[in-house]
């Protein structure tokens, strides 16, 4: 007989620990198990934690925008309190958007004078320019402003929480996969292991794409406010004259590792936005890389894997993990708990390529 009180998730990136989350508020018992090399691609580890309502590419809201922007700041400052981390998780950095150009900035008032449903999260543009604006920042065609955005602390959310299984004997060193033994001292099995379990997946149907990116931490005499600048990369203030530069984006990498290539490409990306003069000055502290577990359609997988009783996944998070993933956890606590069906666009359901 299985427990029937006793969950086992497997991973403890972002994904595995709001997952531990939903059960530690429900009071459900859990283990969570991380393989010893899952640190080697970890994008958990390396990503700035960003989240973002907005999608420059078309200037719209991202998919369910105000749904996740709300559970996602309930989560992580439930979280917060906790771990007796009040303030040290969640972060505003609200992003100064460049505009690549004269359309660009039409179509950013267009949307506000429309009122169309992005316009929620976007500042007009005459009422900021001449107060935001600074003089290491170049912006010939203006810029707007996203005023609800911000950073999550990742390293410091994983490791407070790593402590605090530990400190219950609840986390444990070891490796799984759909081979493995199922032992009987679980009822469930939620694999959150990310890109580590792109072939377990694969053997049912289910793609998880590896996200090769890149990241610098560099250090430049500049001041954006607080806010984080944006063009066709970020940069993102961590304070003490510290920001992170991100980030690139390359398919088909097995083993995460910088590049000479990303390091070039960020640099690159940031040379028109900011003065030559603190283009010059500045200096690269690190240069780190990880694997973000992507789905094929941007949206994250949750559910039972076919062919398995009673093994779930919640996996698939992407470039919008900091945002999405707050939801889609819960989403899974609700299903497996107390029988709610998933949303389709998180469900497995929606996938025609599942073998059974």
């Amino acid at each position: 007989m299985f427990n029937s009180n006793r969950s086992l998730i497997v991973g403890a990136g972002l994904s595995g620990i709001l997952m531990a989350w939903e059960l530690e508020k429900r009071g459900v018992e859990y283990e969570v198990w991380q393989s010893p090399d899952a640190s080697l691609n970890s994008a958990s580890r390396v990503a700035a934690g960003m989240f973002n309502p907005v999608s420059f590419k078309r200037l719209v809201s991202v998919w369910n925008a105000e749904e996740h922007m709300n559970i996602m700041r309930r989560t992580y400052s439930e979280l917060e309190s906790f771990l007796d981390i009040k303030g040290k998780i969640i972060h505003s950095s609200p992003i100064l958007r460049v505009f690549p150009n004269n359309q660009y900035r039409d179509l950013w008032a267009k949307r506000i004078k429309d009122s169309h449903e992005v316009s929620i999260w976007l500042n007009d543009i005459e009422a900021e320019i001449d107060n935001k604006c600074t003089e290491e920042i170049l912006a010939p065609f203006g810029f707007g402003i996203v005023r609800d955005a911000g950073w999550v602390d990742l390293p410091l959310l994983l490791d407070s929480f790593k402590s605090f299984l530990v400190s219950k004997d609840r986390f444990f060193t070891k490796t799984w996969s759909f081979n493995s033994k199922l032992t009987k001292s679980f009822c469930r099995i939620i694999d959150c292991r990310g890109v580590g379990a792109s072939l377990d997946l694969a053997s049912v149907g289910i793609k998880i794409q590896a996200d090769h990116g890149e990241l610098l931490t560099i250090r430049a005499s500049m001041d954006t406010k607080g806010m984080c600048i944006n063009r066709v990369k970020w940069l993102l203030p961590r304070g003490e004259s510290v920001f992170k530069l991100g980030a690139t984006y390359k398919w088909d990498i097995v083993q995460s590792a910088p590049t000479d290539e990303g390091l070039n490409e960020l640099l690159s990306s940031i040379r028109p936005i900011i003065s030559s003069t603190t283009f010059d000055g500045l200096e690269v502290l690190n240069h780190e890389s990880g694997l973000r577990p992507a789905s094929t359609d941007r949206r994250p997988y949750a559910g039972r894997v076919p062919g398995y009783d009673s093994i779930y996944i919640l996996n698939g998070l992407g470039t919008r993990g900091v945002l999405v993933g707050p939801a889609t956890s819960a989403h899974l606590a609700n299903h497996l708990f107390d029988n709610t069906p998933l949303p389709l666009d998180v469900s497995l359901s929606r996938l025609k390529t599942l073998r059974t």
